[in-house]
């Protein structure tokens, strides 16, 4: 048995429990956002609703870091050679990127491109929270190949992700587009309105993947995360978020503390590591639908942007963001957000159906909406 074998383990329900959480809570966002009428965004409960907001993003980019180093190691050799299986990580973590651009496209024909002013192209280029995590699981793979081996893949994904996070203040404080192209200038700060930019972004996956192999190492998480030494890191992590926050040092000037101050990251990922041991307690006193939970998790891009368009709209049709916008009172707001969860959940379990005992279906399926796109684009 190699080295990379007996680090090995079965996925944890735990981190698919957590990915099918943060997607709840992500639709329930993303709908309030959209949907809750202004005068009902005030007083101690939305204020800690907007805290526990927050942690969605940390959260999935935490668990995709997690997700990466598990699969890595269980199929370790796979990908730290050519193979199949190899060349459909990459084409995944690719398409995460291409998606992410298509769903920002700013015009509704291809032939529109040519009359797009700059602030057109500035929204288009703009990165979100798909081209950051498929750039940054890259960029994992990369780490591989370069590692050799598990343990050393691991110290590298956890310098690179210190690296994010205390570079994030510089980074976003340096005039990128005086020397670099709009595209590759959007990755590295939110001066052209880019929403997660690796800096710091990209540090909670790099966190996330050291903390999967330290799962594995350690034998934290042996059907359950260890509850012990995973809460007492998060409460750590946490306490020292709030000692940068109240020390007055500021070695980075006079920042925003909530955007890229590395107490933030403090804060939020502790509080994530705190989530995940709480959430591994209950589970060990509660029975849950594996394989249904697992098939919902695996198809957490398919919820993303299907529940995106329905909200903010797309290229091809109008969202409730054009069609209702912020005008409901706290009941009908409640009553969309239940009826969208619902309905994102039964897709996902049903296209992932599809995939495993219909693959021929599934594949035609994609391939007749990607020609429908591209078609419509064309037009």
């Amino acid at each position: 048995m190699n080295r990379s074998q007996h680090l090995s383990q079965p996925r944890l329900i735990v981190i698919d429990c957590a990915r099918v959480i943060a997607i709840l809570f992500m639709i329930q966002g993303h709908a309030l956002d959209v949907l809750l009428a202004p005068g009902y965004r005030q007083g101690a409960i939305f204020e800690s609703w907007l805290y526990l907001r927050g942690l969605t993003a940390p959260m999935f980019f935490t668990l995709s870091g997690i997700s990466f180093t598990l699969s890595s190691l269980k199929y370790w050799d796979f990908y730290t050679r050519p193979t199949s299986k190899l060349f459909r990580r990459v084409r995944r973590f690719g398409f995460f990127v291409l998606l992410g651009y298509a769903m920002h496209l700013p015009v509704k024909s291809f032939h529109d491109f040519r009359y797009l002013d700059l602030a057109g192209w500035q929204g288009w280029l703009q990165v979100d929270v798909l081209q950051c995590i498929g750039i940054t699981l890259l960029f994992l793979q990369m780490l591989v190949w370069v590692a050799g081996n598990p343990e050393r893949f691991a110290k590298l994904a956890a310098g690179a992700g210190a690296l994010m996070v205390l570079l994030a203040p510089i980074s976003w404080g340096a005039p990128w587009t005086k020397f670099l192209p709009l595209s590759a200038a959007s990755y590295l700060a939110a001066q052209t309105g880019s929403l997660f930019p690796l800096f710091p972004w990209s540090g909670y996956v790099l966190f996330g993947s050291a903390l999967g192999y330290v799962i594995v190492r350690r034998n934290w998480g042996v059907g359950h995360l260890a509850p012990k030494p995973l809460i007492a890191a998060g409460a750590a992590m946490i306490l020292a978020g709030i000692f940068v926050a109240i020390v007055p040092l500021r070695p980075y000037g006079n920042i925003f503390f909530w955007t890229i101050s590395p107490g933030v990251f403090l804060l939020k990922g502790g509080s994530v590591l705190v989530l995940l041991t709480l959430l591994s307690l209950v589970l060990r006193g509660v029975a849950v639908p594996q394989k249904a939970i697992r098939s919902i998790a695996q198809e957490s891009l398919l919820i993303y942007f299907v529940h995106v368009c329905i909200l903010y709209g797309c290229i091809w049709h109008d969202g409730l963001r054009q069609m209702i916008g912020a005008t409901l009172p706290l009941l009908p707001t409640l009553a969309w957000i239940g009826a969208l969860a619902l309905s994102m959940l039964a897709l996902a379990w049903t296209w992932n159906w599809y995939k495993r005992n219909d693959p021929r279906t599934s594949l035609v399926a994609r391939a007749a909406v990607i020609a429908l796109a591209i078609a419509y684009g064309l037009t």
